[in-house]
């Protein structure tokens, strides 16, 4: 398009037609005598009008504020040449179209110049002023003609002027138009839903977002309807918008749920009041569609607690039955009966007819199973055969009974496809309180009494009893001999790698405890943890681990390894210790080590204990510019509403998970939904116990940041960790 044109289309949107400019010249009373006067002085003005130029320009220049609006020495010659033109044009007599559209060009140049419409009239004042002398010169004193030509002269300034003016408004109202274009296309695209409403509750306008996400129809349908008829969200929403109107309480993440042709909608409102002009009181209402977070909240918490294969709560939901029936049983002084029931010859079934048909022969055995007992009794599926069930009020002769039927309803036929199966269980039986008294206790007797049954002939049931029990002698050892294993040197940190699945890198190790007892020889971490835990020693020994592995990876560093995070475990007892943070940062400033090279883990069940405490401590950490990860993620009861609020940017993929990925489809299941949601929250994973190319390929394919395990490394001393460390630089 070229400028003409373009002037031609400015011309039409300011309205300025040839009726216009004749009203223009009419109210100016600017006559056809003028335009002659101006055509005579025209011919006598030529020789000097850019010197009249170089004068405008002159005096604009005076002013600090207009040279650099101006530009370069090459910049402003041609704002001269620009201007001389029209100075030659102001008195050719000829004010028609043409005219205007070349003076509105004029205007729009001073405009990007950005020359504002006081300098530019000051100007004029002074092209007028310096244009009087030479008029009375030229016209050879001629006071009368003078006056008249000046007259003259006086109103086509003016009438350009106005034509100027025009242009700077006329680019003013187009601003303001762009500006609520792009607010309201803003507005209209913004991913969150908004709805203004009024005083009386009633909307005032809707965005796309707002009516996709609670599927209404056009604009105009919903202006003018109250709001809540209209998104039919519950009673709730009007107080919460009453409350906002009149006391201007602001409501953030306010939960609302909806019911519609395809089940619940769950959104996150945000209310606002603003007051407007006039004292106009509005109400903001913004929401998010949190339909897909939700159910995905809920799908992650179902694979948490329910087995994916039959639907029966898994291990983590029958941790948390047994215990409140523990609880119940304990208050009332009832018994209560766990069972633990393995299938016989299992493995033969997918061995010999393939994981599929072994997966249905579960499915079947886990609806006898359902069949067989109370509504108030518990039927969990621990992973491959074995099954657990939580018997409140049972007595030993009701566990009897109970048993002896499961034998005869499980070992009934099987139709699977084409196949006629049977299956039988061994059972063991433990009895609360006899047996134990906690779940763990009662879980290890029935199970090792389903071993005795095994070992019987299979196809029966046994009762736990106290000449199977061997392990209690062995913690009271245990515990007694790990008051003086730190006093005589005997634990020892173990560092396992910790590696990049981009790249490859070692980029931090995680430190095991390690006990080396002169005549008990290596006892498990497993067993003597929890013993101190129990006995209140954790602490001391927590605080040795914590301080040993900083000190190590600061004399590391120092010797010249790559700096690396190295990831401490903390128990229970450490994390709920009062002053935990304030050690945390004592044992850093003793090694001189930045905080960002340490990491603390947190069980998942450890968090969970006490979500808002964990919060607190959490955020004292993170301000303390030190790392926490949440291990055996997976395995613990995580609220994702608590977990999005601690201060965590790593999960810990429990290796119970990571054992059985390549193989397992409920593990992938759950290992996929875990590294989502960790990608969706911002955090980074790290798998352990990988031990096979199959988990590190499924892992790297879902996105699963970082590895560990015996792939790798095992846990290896410091001095091996150093070698082995130096030994893959070298690589």
């Amino acid at each position: 398009m070229n400028d003409q044109s373009g002037n031609s289309i400015l011309l039409k949107e300011m309205g300025i037609d040839s009726s216009e400019v004749a009203a223009r010249k009419a109210f100016l009373e600017f006559t056809e005598t003028d335009a002659a006067l101006l055509k005579e002085l025209h011919a006598r003005l030529e020789v000097g009008r850019d010197a009249f130029s170089e004068t405008f320009y002159n005096h604009l220049l005076r002013f600090s504020e207009i040279a650099p609006l101006i530009g370069d020495p090459e910049k402003l010659e041609c704002l001269k040449r620009t201007q001389s033109a029209y100075f030659s044009q102001l008195t050719e007599g000829e004010y028609g179209s043409d005219y205007v559209e070349h003076r509105l060009r004029v205007g729009i140049v001073h405009q990007r110049v950005g020359l504002t419409p006081k300098w530019y009239i000051g100007a004029y004042r002074k092209y007028l002023g310096e244009l009087l002398p030479a008029i009375f010169h030229l016209l050879e004193g001629d006071a009368e003609k003078c006056f008249a030509t000046y007259n003259a002269l006086q109103k086509i300034i003016f009438f350009d002027m106005e034509l100027a003016l025009d242009t700077y408004f006329h680019a003013e109202h187009q601003a303001i138009d762009r500006a609520k274009r792009y607010a309201e296309q803003i507005i209209a695209d913004m991913p969150s839903g908004l709805a203004v409403v009024d005083a009386e509750l009633k909307v005032r306008s809707v965005n796309k977002a707002l009516r996709s996400m609670f599927n209404l129809g056009t604009v105009e349908a919903c202006v003018g309807l109250p709001v809540s008829e209209l998104l039919k969200v519950g009673v709730k929403l009007n107080l919460h918008l009453q409350n906002a109107l009149k006391h201007g309480e602001m409501h953030s993440e306010l939960a609302l749920e909806r019911q519609d042709a395809q089940g619940s909608k769950y959104y996150l409102a945000n209310i606002s009041r603003v007051q407007m002009e006039e004292k106009q009181m509005l109400i903001l209402f913004m929401a998010q569609d949190m339909t897909a977070y939700k159910k995905a909240e809920e799908h992650v918490q179902w694979l948490a607690h329910f087995d994916v294969l039959t639907g029966l709560p898994n291990r983590t939901l029958l941790t948390d039955r047994i215990n409140f029936a523990l609880s119940m049983a304990q208050r009332g002084h009832a018994q209560l009966a766990v069972m633990f029931l393995d299938l016989d010859h299992f493995k033969n079934v997918n061995d010999t007819l393939g994981h599929h048909i072994g997966d249905v022969l579960l499915i079947e055995v886990a609806k006898r199973l359902k069949s067989a007992v109370r509504d108030q009794d518990t039927v969990s599926r621990q992973g491959g055969d074995e099954f657990v069930l939580v018997l409140p009020d049972t007595d030993a002769d009701g566990a009897a009974r109970l048993a002896e039927k499961l034998l005869l309803v499980i070992a009934q036929r099987y139709q699977i496809e084409q196949h006629e199966l049977v299956i039988t269980p061994s059972i063991g039986i433990a009895m609360y309180p006899g047996d134990g008294k906690d779940s763990e206790s009662l879980f290890k007797c029935s199970d090792v009494a389903m071993f005795r049954a095994k070992h019987d002939g299979r196809n029966n049931y046994r009762f736990f009893t106290q000449e199977m029990q061997t392990h209690s002698a062995r913690t009271l050892l245990l515990e007694n001999a790990l008051r003086d294993a730190q006093e005589h040197d005997q634990f020892q940190l173990h560092y396992q790698p910790q590696m990049s699945l981009q790249d490859g890198r070692i980029i931090g190790a995680e430190a095991l405890l390690r006990w080396q007892h002169p005549e008990l020889g290596a006892v498990s971490p497993a067993e003597f943890i929890p013993i101190a835990e129990a006995s209140g020693q954790i602490v001391q020994i927590g605080e040795w681990v914590l301080r040993s592995a900083v000190h190590q990876l600061k004399h590391w560093m120092d010797s010249g390894l790559e700096p690396m995070v190295v990831a401490v475990n903390l128990s229970a007892v450490q994390f709920r210790h009062a002053h935990l943070p304030e050690l945390v940062t004592q044992i850093l400033e003793e090694a001189k080590l930045p905080a960002q090279y340490l990491e603390l883990e947190l069980t998942e069940g450890i968090a969970m204990g006490d979500p808002l405490g964990a919060i607190a401590v959490m955020d004292n950490l993170h301000e303390r510019g030190i790392r926490m990860s949440i291990d055996d993620f997976g395995t613990g009861y995580s609220s994702l509403s608590y977990l999005k609020k601690f201060k965590v940017y790593k999960l810990k993929i429990d290796q119970s998970f990571v054992s059985n990925i390549a193989e397992d489809p409920e593990d992938k299941a759950i290992v996929s939904a875990i590294i989502s949601m960790a990608n969706s929250l911002g955090m980074q994973t790290i798998a352990e116990g990988v031990e096979t190319t199959g988990q590190i390929a499924f892992l790297h394919l879902q996105g699963c940041n970082e590895v560990q395990g015996y792939y790798f490394s095992k846990p290896l001393p410091a001095d091996q960790f150093e070698a082995f460390v130096r030994g893959k630089s070298e690589i």
